[in-house]
């Protein structure tokens, strides 16, 4: 009797709790359905068109098109669509503005309106809490602020004979006389040293090797795309990331100790400017600050500049008039091409300028610049509702017809000459962003970009064996080219 008594107090507890899990299933069915009803009702209306494509799944939307051939797929969303589309990516309508009007509106916003902050919520992870778009507004404009001390023209004066002296070595020992090689294996290596000697200073430099190059990938590689719609989300990446900013942080305060402790030697670099630096409160920053925002300034100048460098030298390797063009320039602006380049000698390089203005047309760093609705908002009669990512794309608008004409998939420098230029529609040429937020480094930028690849095309005679443009890599959240980009390469002997 007991035991029978036992078996059926088991089986009437196992009916209990099958029958809550099934209420609690159609309860939660319920307010799922009540929820998705509410949605539907309260909806705005007029919301810009949706673009899909088969295949389409419902919660991962358009993710397979997006990451294997976003410009191509965003613009043929544009050409069913028009200006103004909004495409789904796991669960995030993701609203696009392809026009110059539409630009405009999306560089003018203030960040009650478009957020930048909440956009790149993933970034904290690389930087730190507390810097750049982890901070208040107010504090956000004022880290922003000082790059421009940092970044000043008195500053570049100094910077490129710097980067010459590095690029020398690093070719000296890693290319010598003649030989092959990977071109954007090269430049990374290159920019990497060049921003860290310019940036971070000289100790940081003396310091660089093995671990240093370690420390700084596991950085780097936390920068993957899917971080962007899932910051918090756990992966491989992170964990070595926040440990090589931990280690960064630690040799930072060193190095800032020693030049606290030894005030009379001078410093002429981006480090030196943030110990100097105080917010308008007169609070100084700290060392995570410091660290953040230093690691954010070496990556920012080390991917745009060899991303770029290799896009240029392979356009060149295409078009040889253009070779010549820019080696005809350095032989007017220097003479003899075996001299180090001053600084006034590099600014006044507008034909290379030209020319990397074309490459960041056609292959600007970052395919898409994105920020967080904080209210709704309208454009052409559209509603763009709050709390929606709204992106502008210049990987994809930057090769429109619309803007660019009917070659704007050429390379064509001619584009920017004085007369040509003060025909461009306002916001067509976007790779570094504008308004508020356009990047800080442009000019450091352009400034390397040019000191290192017209040293490389004094000094070395480069056959491209690869033969052709590269396809663009969309894996990560800089737009590199695939593949090796090998080069067979032999010194130039100068007064030989």
């Amino acid at each position: 009797p007991v035991h029978i008594l036992t078996c059926n107090t088991s089986s009437t507890q196992l009916s209990s709790t099958m029958a809550l899990l099934a209420y609690l299933t159609i309860g939660v069915v319920v307010l799922l359905v009540l929820n998705a009803a509410k949605e539907y009702v309260y909806r705005p209306v007029n919301l810009p068109p949706v673009y899909t494509e088969f295949p389409y799944i419902p919660w991962i939307g358009s993710i397979w098109q997006f990451a294997t051939g976003p410009r191509e797929f965003l613009q043929r969303a544009h050409a069913k669509c028009g200006d103004i589309f909004t495409i789904n990516l796991f669960g995030w309508p993701m609203t696009f503005l392809m026009s110059s009007e539409g630009h405009s509106q999306f560089f003018s916003a203030k960040e009650e309106v478009y957020d930048i902050r909440e956009a790149y919520k993933c970034t904290v992870v690389t930087f730190g809490p507390d810097v750049c778009y982890d901070c208040p507004v107010k504090k956000m404009g004022e880290q922003l602020g000082f790059f421009k001390t940092g970044l000043t023209q008195d500053k570049f004066i100094n910077y490129v004979p710097v980067i010459q002296d590095e690029v020398a070595a690093y070719f000296d020992e890693h290319w010598g006389d003649a030989g092959e090689g990977c071109l954007f294996k090269a430049l990374s290596e290159v920019f990497t040293l060049t921003s860290a000697r310019c940036l971070l200073g000289p100790e940081i430099r003396e310091q660089w090797s093995g671990n240093f190059a370690k420390m700084y990938m596991d950085l780097d590689h936390s920068f993957i795309p899917i971080t962007f719609f899932f910051p918090n989300m756990p992966n491989p990446s992170r964990s070595k990331c926040v440990t090589a900013r931990t280690e960064f942080e630690k040799i930072f305060s060193k190095v800032v100790e020693d030049r606290r402790n030894n005030p009379d030697n001078d410093y002429d670099d981006f480090l030196q400017v943030l110990m100097d630096a105080e917010y308008k409160s007169g609070k100084r920053l700290t060392m995570k600050e410091i660290t953040g925002i230093m690691v954010g300034t070496l990556l920012g100048g080390q991917h745009t500049s060899n991303v770029t460098g290799t896009w240029t030298l392979c356009h060149l390797f295409m078009d040889t008039t253009w070779w010549d063009t820019l080696m005809n320039e350095q032989k007017q602006i220097s003479g003899d091409l075996s001299q180090p380049m001053g600084y006034d000698d590099v600014a006044n390089m507008t034909e290379f300028d030209k020319v990397l203005n074309e490459v960041l047309r056609l292959h600007p760093p970052f395919f898409q610049l994105a920020r967080v609705t904080k209210q709704q908002t309208q454009y052409k009669g559209y509603n763009i509702p709050e709390g929606r990512f709204i992106a502008v794309s210049p990987g994809a608008a930057q090769r429109l017809p619309s803007f660019w004409g009917a070659d704007a998939e050429e390379f064509d420098p001619s584009r920017w000459t004085p007369e040509k230029s003060k025909e461009h529609l306002s916001y067509s040429w976007i790779p570094f962003g504008g308004g508020r937020h356009q990047c800080s480094g442009r000019k450091f930028a352009m400034t390397s970009l040019k000191t290192v690849l017209s040293w490389m095309m004094r000094n070395y005679k480069m056959e491209y064996v690869v033969g052709k443009i590269p396809k663009d890599d969309y894996t990560t959240m800089v737009v590199a080219p695939t593949g090796p980009v090998t080069v067979r390469y032999t010194r130039i002997k100068h007064g030989k």
